[in-house]
Order: C-alpha cells, then structure tokens, then sequence
C-alpha cells in the first residue's frame, strides 16, 4: 500500500529565493512507494536605506530614503518512488503578486496592497539516478541547473538580480543592468529538460523550449491574435525583442574533490531565434531592418571550496542584450562576468560579489549614444542564523551605470548634464522565516 507522508523542514531543508536547486530530483528519494509531501516557505521582511541619482528628479517628486519591503514564497509539492524505483514528483514556487505593469496580478491600487499569489515555476520531473532526469514545465533550464558560480546564499538572497529584496526597491533608472544567469526571462517558461546521470563527476544535459511561454499563455492562439500570442512564429513587424522562439541550451559540468577541496567547472551553451518579421520592415530612430539577429550566449563557469569557503567565477559572452532580449544589426556583443566570494562558520555567513557588464545598452545603429553601456555592482551581505528556520541579515550593494549620450533619468537622449552616468546605494536589514 502507497504511504502518505508529510515532510518537516528538517528532511527538507531550508529553500532559498533562487529555488531551483542545482538537481533535477529530490535531494533525498522517498522509500519505494512513498510519496513525501511538500509545503516549505519563505517569509522575507526587511527595513531599506536607499541612494540613487533618480530619487528625486522625478517631475518634481522625490522618494523617500527609508522604506520596508517584504515578500511571501510558497513551496508546494512532492516527491515519489515507483516500487521498481522510478522517482517523480512536482515542485512549484508560488509568490506574493508582482507590481509590475504587465506581469502576474497587479497591486490593488487603492490601498497599494497586494492581491494574491502568482506562479513563478511549476514543474514535474521523473527519472533514475542510472538513466537520469527530465523536468517538464514551467523551469529553469539547463542554464541555471548545470552552472556554478552565481549564488544568493548571503544577505537578503537576491541581491542585484532583483528577484526581490533591496535591489528591487532601488529606482530601476539607477538600477545596474546584469545577465544573471537566474533570470525569470528564462524559468518562468515552459520546457523539456534532460539531466545525464552522473559519470565520474560528468554531467550534460540540454532543454527545449518552443516558445517564451508560461503554462496559461499557450493555451488560446489564432492567426488574428496579437503579437503576444504564445505560438507565434512571425508577424507583421515582428514581436519585440524579448520574444523567442525555439530555444535550445546544452551544458557539460564537471564536479569533484582533491585533497579536501571541491571543485565544480561547467560550460553552457543557449541559442533562440527571434519572433520573425512576416511583412515589412522594423523601424529603430529611423532606422528600418528585417529583424533582430539570432540569440546565442556562451556561459563559462567555477567554484572552489574548501573549510568553509567558496571562491566562485561566472562568465558570459555573445550575440544578446541586456534582459535576455535579441541585438539589432550593428550592435555589440555583450560580455558579463562575476566574481564571489563566501565564508560560512557556524551559524554566520559572510559573502560579497562584483560584477561588470559590457552591452549595447541603448545603443541603435545611427544613434548619439556611446556604443557600449557599462554596468557594474558590488554586493555584500552578513547573514546570522539563530535557528534553521529563522535567520536575520543585512545586505549592501552599491551600483553604477554609464553608457555615452544616454539619459539613464528620462530614457531618452535628453540633455540632462550627467544623467548619462548615474549610481546608487542601497542597505537592508531584515529577517526571514523557512520552513
């Protein structure tokens, strides 16, 4: 007979904002016909101090320096055994509504409160540890899953990357750009992933994914739709540049240890095709083209470990923008790289990153603008964790942004005497709850 159980925290472990754990299958497999239950969280609330070249050139507004910011993450799921031994099961994260015009439920707009819960992954994976392991749905992909060198284990979790915490409070003019390599552009859509076995510390795996679609969005599409139709392939003018097509990544990553000390190197390689141009033309500051160029990104990656630190590197570089969006003809490639260091020792976590990026930014050809914007950060975080399920921490970042010509205030080439090399500061204290 099949048993039910219900998994503690303690079998678990703690989940953190990036929840797509480098595996593609539970940490631990349930006995032979078990299913183990998931319901973890995450509870994140915290105080902001904030400094930026934006926070008070907005017509005539200014933000005020000290604010708070929380979230709330939900973790359902479960994890199986076959009785020949075939594990499966689900996982999805669920968090408090965006703010954001255009994605998942909006703010109520008269108390300014959130509204509801939105789906960020969701995703089924069956498999063996001797033949490996698919993931289905909404997740991330090889990119994240077979990668190193990018962590959100200090401070409030997330850092630049802005999937929550401090960052995403800073005003996103001053906000540095960064092609972090957990992007919701990226597992927030819907795909097939193939994990390899481990072979002598291999592994190699690579996904599919259609189009740059969630679960819901693929479901209704016509010929007459408009260019947010899911499936589509091409249209009049073509869909922007951020809609994919026929995305495909591929990695190799390579894990052991010598003496004591853990090394972990991978390389991954992603490439997607623009939503075509079916007639006319696209037209940039008077610039007509047929289309945005084919999207394809090298990702180079390392850490090491030993005694309780972790020294890692992460790299990208090709033909991309910042965001994951498409290049138009004439504009640069892009380089990325990041530097981390960690050190964990008892119950406290100290860590701190840099990272640069070298883009086109806004850069079109013919246009004013310097042809490279440069963007950088630094990120430090203090974490305290007075029990596994309550911890408190405090995070420092500090960002810049320059790119030649460019108004980073107003978005737009409008003389406005150093906005186009602006910067910001930002602290946070605060506490989160897991379980």
């Amino acid at each position: 007979m099949r048993k039910y159980l219900l998994a503690s925290a303690a079998s678990l472990g703690l989940m953190v904002a990036a929840s797509g754990a480098a595996h593609a299958q539970a940490a631990k497999a349930p006995a032979p016909g078990q299913i183990v239950v998931h319901l973890n969280g995450l509870l994140n609330d915290q105080i902001n101090m904030i400094g930026a070249t934006g926070d008070n050139v907005q017509g005539g507004n200014k933000l005020n320096p000290i604010g708070m910011a929380g979230f709330l993450r939900l973790y359902p799921g479960f994890d199986a055994t076959t009785e020949n031994g075939i594990e499966y099961g689900v996982a999805a994260e669920l968090r408090t509504a965006f703010s954001s015009v255009g994605t998942g439920i909006q703010e109520n707009s008269s108390s300014g409160s959130l509204t509801g819960l939105a789906i960020r992954r969701a995703y089924a994976y069956i498999g063996t540890p001797q033949t490996g392991f698919v993931r289905f749905g909404q997740t991330d992909g090889i990119w994240w899953l077979l990668s190193t060198g990018e962590y959100y284990n200090f401070g409030d979790g997330n850092l630049w990357n802005s999937d929550g915490g401090v960052g995403n409070a800073v005003p996103s003019q001053d906000h540095p750009a960064g092609l972090f390599t957990s992007s919701g552009a990226l597992y927030t859509t819907n795909k097939i992933v193939y994990i390899s076995p481990d072979i002598d510390g291999f592994k190699a795996g690579f996904d599919f994914e259609p189009n740059s679609n969630g679960f819901k969005q693929g479901e209704v599409c016509s010929l007459s739709a408009a260019t947010g139709c899911a499936t589509l392939s091409s249209a009049a003018g073509g869909a922007g540049n951020a809609r994919r097509k026929n995305t495909v990544t591929g990695g190799l990553e390579y894990s052991s240890e010598f003496s004591g000390t853990g090394v972990t190197l991978a390389v991954d390689y992603l490439h997607a095709a623009p939503i075509g141009v079916s007639s006319g033309g696209v037209t940039e500051t008077g610039y007509t083209f047929n289309g945005y160029k084919s999207m394809g990104i090298a990702e180079f990656s390392g850490q090491v470990k030993y005694a309780g630190f972790t020294l890692g590197a992460n790299v990208k570089t090709g033909q991309v923008n910042d965001g994951y969006t498409f290049l138009l003809p004439g504009q640069r490639d892009l380089l990325f790289y990041e530097v981390t260091g960690i050190y964990d020792f008892g119950p406290y976590t100290v860590g701190a990153y840099y990272f640069n990026q070298q883009s086109a930014g806004a850069y079109t050809l013919g246009s004013s603008y310097g042809r490279t914007a440069t963007n950088y950060g630094i990120a430090v975080g203090a974490n305290y964790a007075l029990s596994k399920n309550l911890g408190l921490y405090a995070t420092y970042l500090y960002g810049h942004r320059h790119q030649a010509g460019y108004n980073f205030i107003t978005n737009s080439a409008t003389v406005a005497t150093g906005y186009d090399n602006v910067q910001s500061q930002a602290f946070s204290l605060g506490a989160a709850l897991k379980w």
